[in-house]
C-alpha cells in the first residue's frame, strides 16, 4: 500500500506527493549556435575551435552543434575579470 505524503506548503492548501522527483530544471539551458556564439564573443569559427579554454560544444546530431548559453557567458566573464585584473 502507497503513502501519499503531503509536502511542505506556506500558506497553501497541501497537495499530495507521490515519491517522484522532478529533474526539468524549471526554464532549460538555452543552446546557442554557432552564428550566435560568435556574435557575442567577437570571435570567427577557426578561433572558437583553437581556443583550448573555450567551452566544449554539444553534439546535436552528426551536422550539428551548440553551446550552452551559461557556458559561454562564464567564459566571457572569466575574460573580461582577467582583462580588469591587469594594470
Amino acid at each position: 500500500m502507497q503513502t501519499n505524503h503531503l509536502a511542505p506548503t506556506h500558506g497553501v492548501a497541501p497537495q499530495p506527493h507521490d515519491g517522484r522527483v522532478n529533474l526539468a530544471p524549471a526554464h532549460p539551458e538555452k543552446l546557442l549556435r554557432l552564428p550566435a556564439v560568435c556574435e557575442q564573443t567577437g570571435l570567427g569559427k577557426s578561433s572558437i575551435y583553437a581556443m583550448p579554454d573555450f567551452p566544449k560544444p554539444l553534439v546535436l546530431s552528426r551536422r550539428a552543434v551548440a553551446w550552452r548559453q551559461s557556458e559561454v557567458s562564464a567564459w566571457i566573464e572569466s575574460r573580461t575579470k582577467r582583462a580588469d585584473a591587469k594594470p
